[in-house]
This record gives structure tokens, sequence and C-alpha cells, in this order.
């Protein structure tokens, strides 16, 4: 039988373990990575024209981050921990003239797995909607506009 000492030895080495990956240079975009602690994600006004700019306002459960326009080709970007124990979810009300959207800009699981390797998730808004990406190069569209 394992005595108590030896749990809370174990303990300690996983809580050390933890706690460097949280401390250490986890925004080494280059890095592949099995488990990544820090994202970033991007907004990019990619719409073609200034006639109406992207104004975007972003929310997790525990932050709301604010109004912000964005001209043409502008980005606005955030940089946050990903909780470990529970989801972390990040969405954004994006409108231009007349056009609304709410669309999820991260989420546990699903960007998690999709933007790992570079701890980026772009995203582009254009006329035809909404575009991911996690390298800012190749672009999949994931939402229309309405």
């Amino acid at each position: 039988m394992i005595g108590n000492s030896v749990w809370i030895q174990f303990f300690f080495i996983i809580f050390l373990i933890i706690f460097h990956n949280l401390q250490a240079s986890t925004f080494a975009f280059d890095e592949d990575r099995l488990i990544r602690i820090k994202f970033k994600v991007h907004i990019i006004n990619g719409l073609s024209s200034n006639e109406y700019p992207l104004i975007i306002h972003c929310y997790s459960n525990d932050d709301d981050l604010g109004e912000h326009t964005l001209w043409m080709n502008n980005e606005f970007k955030f940089r946050f921990g990903n909780h470990v124990w529970r989801l972390t979810h990040f969405w954004c009300v994006m409108r231009c003239g007349l056009n609304k959207k709410t669309i999820d800009v991260f989420r546990s699981g699903v960007e998690t797995k999709t933007c790992r390797r570079t701890g980026n998730c772009f995203w582009s808004a254009r006329e035809e909607g909404f575009y991911f990406s996690n390298d800012n190069q190749s672009w999949v569209k994931r939402y229309d506009w309405f």
C-alpha cells in the first residue's frame, strides 16, 4: 500500500508540471503542442470597402471585451488562457450596416483542436460570411451573415 507522503509527492510533482506549463512560453506559435493552454483570437475586417465599418462586441462567460469598430483590413485580437477544468467559450456579435450575426470564435473542444498547432484562431468577416483559419492563409467559410 502506498503511504500518504508518496501521494503528496506525486500531486506536488503534477502541480509543478502544470504550473510550469502555465508560466512557460506557451505563445511560441511555431511549436506543435499536444496540450496548449494559451490562445489568441484574431478578428479581421475582410470587407472590400469602408462604406460601413465592422462593429464587433465580444464576450465570454467571465468577460466583456467591449465594442470595437474595425475599418477595412483592421484587426482586433485578444489572448486568454484556456480553462483546464471547465469549458472556455468566446462569442462575438458582429454588425456591418444592417447585417448582424453572433458567432462562436472559440469553444473548448472545437477551436482547441483546430488552433492547437499555432495557438491562433483567425476570423475574417467578408461580404459572403465569416471565414476561419488557424494560419491566416488557409480559409474555410464557417458562417453566413444570415
